[in-house]
């Protein structure tokens, strides 16, 4: 099983998509965990990705061959393992914010609470503060997830808060922002509710906050 893992994260890395789908298959025949192909193979492969990203030793190009990649990984998952059958616990709207056209860390995030029983609304990069309102709102979403990696990414986060501040109905909504260079602190600047390192401990923490909320519908 280790090795069908193992070949899931070499597969995935040179956005293989077909080469990736048969072998969750072969996976889940041999009775590997769907969580251990998500984790262990899905995540694990993309944060490998994304390191070489940093370090610049691999493009936009490759990166979206690799994403395709994944998307048909997670499907294939899906489909031979029910993946969603259990009854969704909460919405989250997630997105890059404005200006940030990098995604690798949302798409993680993505996958990671959707394994959870999470609906989630990928609003995909670029986006305004008003469009994260506008879906919130409309989305009846307990939580707002802000991804972001550039160095004005914290100024744009805070324009997000500022924007459901401006409506009266920030303490309406969860906020949790993540990035490569975000700190704790920062997070705290922003006005965010919680900040994570990584997309299992961000799943986690929006899990427990979705099952232990005062779940009455809020008029939105």
């Amino acid at each position: 099983m280790g090795a069908t893992i193992d070949e899931i994260i070499d597969s995935l890395k040179r956005g293989q998509g077909k080469r990736v789908s048969d072998l969750v298959k072969m996976a889940l025949e041999e009775g590997t965990d769907p969580q251990m192909i998500l984790e262990d193979g899905f995540l694990a492969g993309m944060e490998q990705v994304a390191d070489k990203f940093r370090k610049e030793e691999v493009g936009v190009p490759e990166i979206l061959s690799v994403t395709r990649a994944l998307e048909r990984g997670v499907s294939t998952l899906r489909h031979y393992s029910g993946g969603r059958a259990k009854k969704e616990i909460g919405t989250v709207i997630i997105g890059t914010v404005k200006g940030d056209l990098h995604d690798i860390g949302k798409n993680l995030v993505k996958i990671m609470m959707e394994s959870k029983n999470i609906r989630v609304i990928d609003l995909g990069v670029d986006v305004s503060p008003r469009r994260f309102l506008e879906e919130a709102v409309g989305s009846h979403a307990q939580i707002v997830c802000l991804s972001g990696i550039m160095p004005h990414s914290e100024e744009d986060m805070r324009a997000v808060v500022e924007e459901f501040e401006m409506k009266g109905i920030r303490d309406q909504f969860y906020f949790m922002v993540g990035g490569y260079f975000l700190t704790e602190r920062q997070a705290k600047a922003i006005g965010a509710d919680c900040y994570t390192e990584d997309a299992c401990n961000c799943a986690e923490k929006a899990c427990r906050y979705l099952n232990k909320k005062d779940r009455r519908k809020k008029n939105h």
